[in-house]
């Protein structure tokens, strides 16, 4: 999809981070609006940064956990814009636990965001994309992804499953002029960390963790601008950050290897405990 101009782009997760930079980048494309988000503050403040970028904006409060809410939500954006070009599948959360100390309120709220509100979008927004003639699925994977980290078992299950469901739907709907591609991102600057605090986990390391990502992650409008190119030339992936290139090539020279250093670290920091 070359021309993005006129073209409606659904983005959940639109109320801060990744989600309101897609936003901001979409919008200088020219592409109407769709925001989604359960946050209805970080919502009216995405819409209001954009009041000045001309782009037509709507606004839908929803929970992609919600499996009828999602069910509903691509008739009210339809009847909002017309069509349905673009879906971003951003909404995500993450805790800082491990596997053995998760309880299932909180694997329920991972594998619910993260990867059954990427299954109710693509499965719902379907039918409309296939309805535009041409149209393109993002789904935000991450680096994680590529190899499974310590006190991240939930997130980096959902991640790999995100990564592979795109594989899947990229060939199965080539035939209909639908593009796929999933984006796995590095450290970037968000909340993510900030929020995972909620939620229950290791509240000093997830401090530390979010502090490194502040100083040394990307920003998210680095990203939002490589993941419009990645639609425009209908990459089936788009890595983005060296951590995730790097992350990514150790796991395939060092398929095995590359663990110890992850287990000695998790090792280290249960000790301290």
């Amino acid at each position: 999809m070359r021309d993005l101009r006129g073209r409606t782009a659904v983005v959940t997760g639109a109320g801060s981070g990744i989600g309101r930079a897609l936003a901001s980048a979409l919008a200088a494309e020219g592409c109407r609006l769709a925001l989604v988000d359960v946050d209805p503050a970080g919502l009216d403040e995405t819409r209001r940064l954009l009041a000045g970028a001309g782009a037509p904006v709507t606004t839908h409060l929803a929970d992609v956990r919600d499996r009828a809410r999602m069910a509903a939500l691509p008739a009210e954006i339809a009847a909002a814009h017309g069509a349905i070009h673009l879906l971003f599948n951003n909404a995500g959360v993450t805790i800082n636990e491990s596997f053995e100390n998760s309880s299932i309120e909180q694997l329920e709220l991972v594998i619910g965001v993260n990867l059954w509100g990427v299954l109710y979008g693509c499965h719902y927004f379907l039918p409309y994309l296939k309805q535009a003639g041409e149209a393109h699925i993002v789904n935000t994977s991450s680096m994680a992804a590529f190899l499974g980290l310590p006190n991240q078992a939930s997130y980096s299950l959902t991640k790999a499953a995100v990564k592979s469901l795109s594989e899947s739907l990229r060939v199965e709907l080539a035939i209909s002029n639908i593009g796929v591609t999933s984006i796995h991102p590095g450290a970037i600057q968000t909340n993510i960390l900030k929020a995972a605090a909620r939620y229950g986990g290791d509240a000093a390391q997830t401090a530390r963790m979010e502090a490194l990502v502040q100083r040394f992650g990307m920003a998210p409008e680095k990203l939002a601008a490589q993941v419009v190119r990645a639609v425009k030339r209908n990459r089936m992936r788009q890595r983005i950050g060296i951590d995730s290139y790097l992350a990514e090539w150790a796991k395939r020279l060092l398929p095995v290897a590359i663990h110890a250093p992850l287990r000695w670290a998790f090792a280290r920091a249960a000790a301290r405990r």
